[in-house]
């Protein structure tokens, strides 16, 4: 019983402590450098460098009740300076991260009566269709979406394979810190009807985005996509 009681004291004490530093300022608030976000929301004004949008038809509409297969990001590059005291946060996976946050969220809203799927979380692509997916996205950035015959014939089974009709997916973003306060993004963003192999939607996006508060650029970055 002496032995129970001395251990039960101690997991008391463990808990004060822990909520004493969980409650405590340095606890709650203490960033993890000096110049790093408080908590502030990310404020950017953005300058448009570039942007593209073509549409299959005049109004973007789905058919109700069908299914978006959103496709993680096929390519995420992070640069940043090499002496960056605030770029704690910043990697491809968050940048993934924080994107995919702002696609769902455009998603829901421009197409209410269609539930999302999110395919192939973290890039994890099946291993009977891994060799195949990755040879029909190897080049995006070298044959236009349009003209893209072999991406359109593999979507098209993609859709059927996985029972979607509709897929969404980036085919890169390119997120690149200049500063504290600034940084350049690009980004190619598309939606498909995956049954017809046909392209509804793409849009490009070259920008340049500046934080008008005194917060540093560590976070938030998908704000600035539209």
């Amino acid at each position: 019983m002496h032995i129970i009681s001395i251990f039960f004291t101690f997991f008391i004490c463990l808990i004060l402590f822990s909520c004493a530093v969980k409650n405590s300022p340095a606890g709650r608030e203490a960033p993890p450098c000096d110049n790093c976000r408080s908590g502030a929301e990310p404020n950017f004004e953005v300058k448009m460098n570039k942007s593209y949008r073509e549409k299959k038809h005049e109004i973007l509409v789905l058919d109700s009740g069908e299914l978006i297969g959103v496709l993680p990001a096929l390519n995420v590059i992070a640069r940043s300076p090499e002496k960056c005291d605030y770029c704690h946060s910043f990697s491809e996976n968050a940048v993934e991260f924080d994107f995919a946050a702002k696609e769902d969220s455009i998603l829901r809203t421009w197409f209410p009566n269609n539930e999302r799927v999110l395919l192939f979380p973290s890039s994890r692509v099946p291993e009977k269709d891994s060799a195949e997916f990755w040879n029909a996205f190897a080049n995006l950035k070298e044959i236009p979406l349009s003209e893209n015959k072999e991406l359109k014939a593999f979507l098209k089974k993609l859709s059927s394979r996985y029972k979607v009709r509709y897929l969404a997916f980036a085919s890169y973003i390119e997120v690149n810190i200049k500063d504290r306060k600034t940084f350049d993004w690009e980004s190619e963003w598309s939606v498909w009807d995956g049954k017809k192999g046909e392209l509804l939607f793409w849009d490009y996006q070259n920008l340049t985005a500046k934080s008008k508060n005194s917060a540093p650029v560590d976070r938030g970055w998908a704000g600035c996509w539209r």
